[in-house]
């Protein structure tokens, strides 16, 4: 769920007051702070003496209040503002489950509360003429989960009259009106664009809302933070009851409003209070002593009106804190610290190069922090950077003084105290499930313009500019919530679901035509194989279930889904389904089925495979559901039944709502949550016992094969199953670079590949960056002892097997480390072939060394040479033996840049670096006789055999670039040969010419 920028931000200044305020020093164009109210498609923006109401979707002033002169000398200017919500989960002796389900959603009224730097609240009411199901329904904003939709909502509240729709007239001409951001012709009654795009675009209306003071609030103490909640009371006839928690230093005081007057009061006295938060359903009073430097978390007990503290660190300097991922966040300056209040102690921590400003939770996987130099930088969960708008180019435009930030339905606002905001449009990740573990999973990202792109190791991307596809749905509207986007393992159909309208999209992305089915509600759905789609349905009679159906790659008819449903799985009502997870598997398994009667088994010739599985997480079981196959000739799975396999009980110490991936394994579960990694084994005959095999995991980036990699903190992470289960260590860790991010993985070609946003005040792009990690493979197989034969077996026929190998050799002799175990892969990797009738070749041998010798200084080049038990002169006669003329013109122009005088100073330096004894005269000239590079280029007949090899090489290619590179060898080397013409007064360029007559 990572987010990017899609272009650079819009930017926008507030409007200036209509009234004035006079004698005060007051900027009331400054924002102080802004808060979404998503249910009602508003945006609150906090001045210091006035209220903004901004339409969110699209963006526009649509209601203010401005505070009068009397006003701000009686209660202060405004300080700081929180809403009031609707709590979702029970809080424990505070808000009950039979409250929570009571609830009933705000229909068209919504309560925000101002504090005042006099220590007033002042309470505002927002009324609509709309419930968070219309707002879901025609902005698309997510704020409805159809697995939540309860009986109770209210639809005959919603009234979309058009008297609701705000209309603003063109000045001096009332026949033009601007909505929506372009211009209506009323007399026509059609779209003229302002931009030179003509597409008809469906409109969307900005609706009036009525803001309203309700109620002021005194308090004598100073208030540090506010948090406000509707609860629905069912004492007498039921009324909605506002609950405000106010905090002061001194303790948490808990007041009760009914129609805006105070009803009940209580007061729960804590020390050095510094922020509320509610996490896990607890409510908590998190503390600060400058005194005795340390934080502490307070845990309240409303009902008995005490609070059970903790102290978890002894330093000071908290920025803010909040609650993210079932933890608590506390913000320092320059590291985060992560709370965890059912252990009562931090559980994991990051630091950050910047010093922090501002930082907030943009969604449930990212963080969003300003520095004090005003960059934006969005990081992952456990702290690895995703983005920055961090640049060194002076030319840049300066950033705002950023007061605050807010993210709502993939857009971002910065605000700043010069009156200035930016709205941003966001790429956000469509989370792909691990359905396949054949195929390398594809990263997709959705905007909010109807646009997908996609990126997969396995496509072919390189006849094409742009390393992402890109799709753009078929639409025009631009209220479309895009809740799934899924790409079957061949990459040839995808899948989307649009909540908000009810319709599966369904194209062919050979042929490019879409498919729709509307009026169907699809919680969450899989692609099982390449032409199956699972789908977990909820029916109208509030019933849910499984469903499989097969789409053909041709002959897709856009009339009703259940025309091609195969399969169809009824969820008992007692259950509750958290998620469904399919898996492909790699090794399929034959089954043996017993034959049917009167007919023999030889008669029953087809073979039915286990291909894969159907994982239901509820909340009593976990239910495993077999599919069996026929495996076609061609490759593909065409399904014959589904089988319940096992049930298996959930250990209580194991939170099943978070499970993110899931898969059988041997006889029991491995399976990600709460970011860990764990594993479910049968105790006896009903129990089953779980086990944490790994902690700090961010996320898996793909299952392939038998093996997992995994992001665990800062690095990436790489199991085999088997090892995993067994809880042995891993056989790769690559560390992340920053602004790298891991996106997929292709183990044919050995390469990880990563996602970069390149970002200035112009442009914004997304660029796929890629790493060979086979180097590090190998090092860690030899660094273990196994056999270079075996590695060579495995390994030799990947892409970069000779790349990965060139890197292990240069860095092993740069850091002077024993050469055996690399030099016995790469002679094990000389393709030697052939007959005595034959050349013998060592083109991998020579092509691995030349680089390597090319690539380094000379003094390392006689470790090298010593290892393999070689001379330049043979390095070159293998070059004459095979015919290699890339390699021999590689080699030669590597030894004709250095001259012997430096090539034995710099093996001197070598041999006084490792403390040997320095080599005797006898034995320098022992050298310059046997492996001087000077004694080669004085040998005549080699270089003559040399220049007759490039010369053939050149005349005989056929591809002019690789011609024009041997002819610019030849004349190199006859450069060379007549320079040694004048110096030892011979005449090799003569006989070279006399040579080729």
């Amino acid at each position: 769920m990572h987010l990017w920028p899609v272009c650079p931000p819009q930017k926008f200044t507030v409007a200036p007051r209509s009234t004035d305020l006079p004698e005060l020093e007051i900027n009331d164009n400054e924002i102080k702070q802004i808060l979404p109210l998503p249910s009602s498609n508003a945006l609150i923006y906090l001045h210091p003496a006035r209220v903004s109401i901004y339409n969110f979707k699209p963006l526009a002033l649509v209601e203010a209040h401005e505070r009068s002169k009397e006003s701000i000398d009686e209660f202060g200017v405004n300080r700081f503002i929180a809403t009031s919500t609707s709590l979702t989960e029970p809080v424990k002796a505070f808000l009950s489950e039979r409250e929570v389900d009571c609830q009933a959603w705000p229909q068209g009224k919504v309560v925000f509360y101002v504090v005042t730097d006099k220590n007033y609240v002042l309470a505002y009411q927002i009324l609509k003429n709309s419930t968070s199901l219309t707002i879901f329904q025609e902005y698309g904003i997510p704020i409805v989960n159809p697995i939540e939709l309860r009986d109770n909502i209210n639809h005959d509240y919603d009234n979309d009259s058009d008297d609701d729709t705000l209309t603003v007239f063109e000045k001096n001409n009332s026949s033009k009106i601007i909505q929506n951001g372009y211009t209506v012709t009323k007399a026509r009654g059609f779209l003229n664009f302002l931009s030179s795009n003509n597409e008809n675009l469906e409109e969307i209306p900005v609706k009036k809302l009525e803001l309203r003071l309700k109620i002021v609030l005194k308090f004598d103490f100073e208030i540090v933070s506010i948090l406000g909640f509707k609860r629905f009371s069912k004492e007498g006839d039921g009324k909605f009851e506002e609950n405000l928690l106010v905090l002061f230093p001194h303790g948490l005081q808990i007041l009760n409003l009914v129609d805006f007057k105070l009803n009940k009061n209580s007061l729960i006295k804590i020390e050095n209070c510094k922020q509320i938060c509610i996490c896990n359903g607890l409510l908590l009073v998190i503390s600060e002593s400058k005194e005795d430097n340390s934080i502490t978390v307070n845990e309240i007990d409303a009902e008995n009106q005490t609070a059970t503290t903790t102290t978890i660190l002894n330093k000071s300097g908290l920025i803010s804190s909040f609650e993210f991922n079932g933890k608590v966040t506390l913000v320092f300056e320059d590291h985060l610290d992560f709370f965890d209040p059912k252990l009562k102690k931090i559980t994991y921590s990051w630091s950050t190069t910047m010093k922090i400003k501002i930082c907030k939770q943009l969604n449930e996987k990212t963080l969003a922090i300003v520095s004090k130099n005003n960059n934006l930088h969005f990081f992952s969960n456990l702290g690895n950077l995703l983005f920055s708008t961090n640049s060194d180019d002076e030319l840049l435009e300066k950033n705002l003084d950023y007061s605050d930030i807010m993210c709502l339905d993939q857009s971002l606002l910065t605000v700043a105290s010069t009156g200035d905001f930016e709205f941003w449009q966001l790429w956000k990740e469509s989370q792909q499930t691990f359905s396949d573990f054949r195929a390398s999973k594809p990263h997709v990202l959705h905007d909010k313009n109807n646009d997908i792109i996609v990126f997969s190791p396995s496509a072919d991307i390189s006849i094409h500019h742009d390393a992402f596809q890109n799709i753009k749905l078929p639409t025009k509207t631009l209220n479309n919530l895009l809740t799934m986007v899924r790409i079957n393992a061949s990459l040839k159909l995808l899948s989307t679901y649009i909540s908000n309208k009810n319709m599966l999209l369904l194209q062919n992305l050979e042929t490019n035509i879409w498919y729709h089915f509307r009026n169907i509600t699809i919680l969450d759905m899989h692609w099982l194989g390449n032409t199956y789609l699972l789908c977990h349905l909820a029916r109208e009679d509030g019933t849910r279930a499984l469903q499989c159906f097969r789409f053909p790659l041709q002959g897709i008819k856009a009339d009703e889904l259940s025309t091609y449903s195969i399969w169809e799985f009824d969820i008992p009502e007692q259950l509750t389904v958290f998620s469904v997870h399919v898996n492909t598997l790699f090794r399929y398994k034959l089954l043996k089925i017993k034959p049917k009667e009167n007919v023999s088994i030889e008669v029953q010739t087809e073979k039915f495979f286990k291909t894969a599985e159907i994982i239901l997480v509820t909340n009593s079981q976990i239910m495993i559901i077999d599919v069996i196959s026929v495996v076609h000739p061609s490759g593909i799975n065409i399904i014959k039944k589904f089988h319940q396999y096992a049930s298996v009980t959930i250990p209580t110490d194991v939170n099943v709502k978070h499970i993110e991936w899931i898969t059988n394994y041997r006889d029991g579960l491995l399976f990600l949550s709460d970011h860990k990694i764990f594993k479910i084994g049968k105790l006896n005959a009903e129990e089953w016992q779980s086990v944490i095999l790994l902690n700090n995991i961010e996320r898996i980036v793909d299952v392939l094969n038998d093996e997992v990699f995994l992001i665990q903190k800062n690095e990436c992470v790489v199991y085999k199953l088997e090892s995993l289960w067994e809880d042995k260590k891993a056989s790769l860790t690559i560390p992340l670079e920053e602004n790298l991010y891991p996106i997929s993985i292709s183990p044919e070609t050995a390469t990880i590949y990563s996602l970069k946003c390149v970002f200035n005040s112009t442009f914004s792009r997304l660029l796929v960056k890629h790493e060979i990690y086979l180097d590090k493979v190998i090092t860690a197989e030899l660094d273990e002892g196994v056999d270079p034969e075996e590695i060579t077996l495995e390994y030799k026929s990947l892409k970069h097997y000779k790349f990965a190998l060139e890197k292990i050799l240069s860095s092993k002799v740069l850091m002077n480390q024993p050469l055996d175990g690399i030099l016995a892969l790469v002679k094990l990797c000389d393709n030697v072939e052939g007959s005595t009738a034959t050349p013998r070749k060592h083109t991998d041998l020579l092509e691995i060394i030349s680089n390597c010798l090319r690539k380094m200084e000379t003094k390392y080049w006689n470790k090298i040479f010593s290892g393999l038990e070689m001379t330049p002169r043979d390095l070159l006669a293998f070059c004459l033996e095979g015919n290699e003329a890339k390699i021999m013109g590689v080699l030669l122009l590597v030894f004709i840049n250095y001259d012997d005088s430096e090539l034995v100073q710099d093996l001197r330096m070598d041999e006084n670096q490792s403390q040997a004894p320095i080599p005797e005269e006898e034995e320098v000239s022992q050298f310059r006789s046997e492996h001087s590079v000077l004694s080669l280029v004085k040998d005549e007949e080699l270089m003559l055999r040399i220049l007759r090899l490039l010369v053939t090489s050149a005349a005989n290619a056929t591809d002019s670039s690789k011609a024009s590179e041997s002819w610019d060898m030849c004349f190199q080397l006859i450069r060379l040969l007549s320079e040694l013409d004048r110096q030892n007064n011979t005449d090799l360029v003569e006989k070279a010419m006399t040579m080729f007559q």
